[in-house]
């Protein structure tokens, strides 16, 4: 420790003597790398891979070349969407800095060609005082820059880029002001960069739990719970991390998607590694827009929707090709045609009878197959309780209708193997002719412990309170004990609205989005005013990543869409009427 405190202090007196040459707006730092094979080579591998299809505002991307196909493939995504600036932050590796933040209005020169500088912005970031950021030389050869720099030359060329080098012990306080330093100077033009590697020295089995943790505080928007991770257990740079959350959420509402989240071990299976470092790749955009496919070609995005029922009045509205095709354009804008698992409220009958009675939900089992075909349903739950609406035979009934179309079902505490994800479907509700609750105990709970746990669990319930977007005790306790088995996420149904957002439990061990509220239901949006749609994003390593989506009120557009078609018939009837 003393010998590497003395390298390093004579290495910042060296700094200092030369800082007169880092801060030149006219100069640029020389190449780092003069060899341009590896570059080259995740170019070529990453040709083929799109730009997002809706603009970033920023990306995440690693930094160790190890994981160079994951930075040229996130970059090749973020890139080309009208951006004139590129603002990259990454840590400070070498423990340089005095200030908790450091910048230069230099470019660089690479192997790919040459970056340029932004004086002006590099200026404006000065302004935020002496106290909190500092010229410096590190850019001249720190990895956490230097190793993304070519590949911005060859797919951003002529971009200019502003580095902000992030002191790995500053803390939250600092993070704050210059939170509030740079927001004001960010627009559409600044595309955040955010140079980091997440989990580092852990074998892989405790770096997929510390990766699980950090992707579930992304999804939640945990800034606070950003704040209490260890570094560099989970990241490398925690106020990189936090600082480029909580600008994109202030300047641009912005949400990250996570495309990527490998680990090292994967790149050598045969061998055993004792420290592993891994890697995420994560784009910030619009929590609405639609989602580009995986950048981890072992990754599978699958979609949960909440209450499915398409009987009593949505029957005679869905009769109707107008009324069917809009509600089809409207829930696969959303779901984007992915694999769709639903909460199948109701029973499946060859004839429904004509009367019912208003809670027992009965559906035309025709209809409610072709529209499984329709959304590509991947799989239904049946634990709730209107799935015994008719008793055993309803059941039975609904059971056979699904087997003979293949679409796999679970009944209470049965598990869906989806790819890459174990779905754990329960009910804590009652069937309607049973009243009463609690029906979620111990053993029910037990069937979310898996033996492989490279495999993520992810608990279906239907629970709550209706028209309560909100958990109460019970459904805390029953998330918490979920989560003291290991599940990663947690997605619920019944309340028939939709939780505003998801929220992390346990340091992020897991995530939970209490409900989903209706995804078909004959219900309009005065009564059931929101609904959701949750991407679920499984990766190859093992981890999850959690994504809600609002959904419109289908029903309502079922509704429109017949009434402009009734509209339309009445006045062409009137102007035929006029021309007798």
């Amino acid at each position: 420790m003393i010998r590497l405190a003395t390298l390093v202090a004579g290495i910042a007196a060296m700094a200092g003597d030369a800082l007169a040459g880092c801060n030149d707006p006219g100069a640029r730092f020389g190449p780092f790398y003069h060899e341009d094979v590896l570059f080259a080579r995740a170019l070529a591998q990453t040709a083929d891979v799109a730009p997002w299809p809706a603009p970033a505002s920023g990306t995440i991307l690693p930094h160790h070349l190890e994981a160079a196909h994951l930075i040229a493939g996130g970059l090749r995504q973020a890139a080309g969407q009208g951006h004139s600036r590129v603002l990259l932050m990454f840590p400070d590796h070498f423990f340089r800095l005095e200030r908790p933040f450091a910048t230069s209005p230099q470019g660089f020169e690479t192997v790919l060609g040459p970056v340029p500088g932004d004086p002006e912005f590099a200026a404006a970031l000065a302004a935020a005082g002496d106290a909190l950021i500092e010229p410096s030389c590190l850019f001249d050869h720190d990895h956490g820059i230097r190793a993304l720099l070519p590949f911005i030359a060859a797919l951003m060329p002529d971009i200019p880029v502003v580095p902000l080098a992030v002191a790995v012990r500053s803390h939250p306080g600092e993070w704050e002001a210059m939170a509030r330093h740079l927001a004001p100077l960010l627009g559409p033009e600044t595309l955040i960069v955010q140079s980091t590697d997440f989990s580092h020295y852990l074998p892989h089995h405790e770096a997929r739990l510390r990766d699980q943790q950090v992707l579930n505080l992304m999804a939640a928007g945990d800034h606070l719970g950003m704040t209490r991770l260890i570094q560099p257990d989970h990241v490398d740079s925690l106020g990189s991390l936090w600082l480029h959350s909580v600008l994109q959420q202030r300047v641009h509402g912005a949400a990250p998607v996570v495309v990527a989240s490998e680990n090292m071990q994967e790149y050598h299976p045969e061998t055993e590694i004792a420290e592993t470092t891994s890697y995420v790749v994560a784009h910030f955009t619009d929590p609405e827009t639609p989602s580009g496919p995986p950048l981890d070609p072992q990754a599978r995005v699958h979609v949960f929707g909440g209450d499915f029922f398409v009987g009593r009045g949505f029957t005679r509205l869905l009769v109707d090709d107008l009324a069917a095709d809009a509600v089809a354009r409207a829930a696969l804008s959303v779901t984007q045609g992915r694999p769709l698992i639903l909460n199948l409220e109701g029973v499946l009958l060859p004839e429904t009878p004509r009367d019912p009675g208003e809670l027992v939900l009965a559906m035309p089992a025709g209809l409610a197959l072709d529209w499984f075909e329709r959304l590509n349903v991947a799989g239904v739950s049946l634990a709730n309780n209107h799935a015994m609406d008719v008793g055993p035979t309803g059941y039975a009934e609904t059971v056979a209708a699904l087997d003979a179309a293949g679409i796999p079902h679970a009944g209470q505490g049965d598990r869906l193997e989806l790819d890459g994800l174990t779905v754990v479907a329960m009910t804590d509700i009652s069937a309607t002719e049973q009243p009463g609750s609690a029906l979620i105990g111990p053993a029910l709970l037990d069937r979310t412990v898996v033996d492989d746990a490279s495999r993520p669990v992810l608990a279906f319930p239907h629970w709550g309170r209706e028209y309560d977007p909100n958990p109460g005790p019970r459904e805390k306790a029953l998330a918490e004990a979920m989560r003291a088995r290991g599940v990663a996420a947690i997605v619920g149904a019944h309340p028939h609205v939709a939780s505003p957002q998801p929220v992390s439990l346990g340091g992020g061990d897991t995530i939970l989005l209490h409900s989903l509220g209706n995804f078909m239901f004959d219900q309009s949006s005065a009564m059931a005013p929101t609904a959701a749609v949750a991407e679920i994003w499984v990766f190859g390593q093992g981890t999850l990543f959690v994504r809600r989506r609002s959904l419109p009120n289908l029903f309502d557009i079922a509704r429109e869409a017949l009434g402009r078609e009734n509209r339309l018939q009445r006045s062409d009837g009137a102007a035929a009427r006029s021309q007798r």
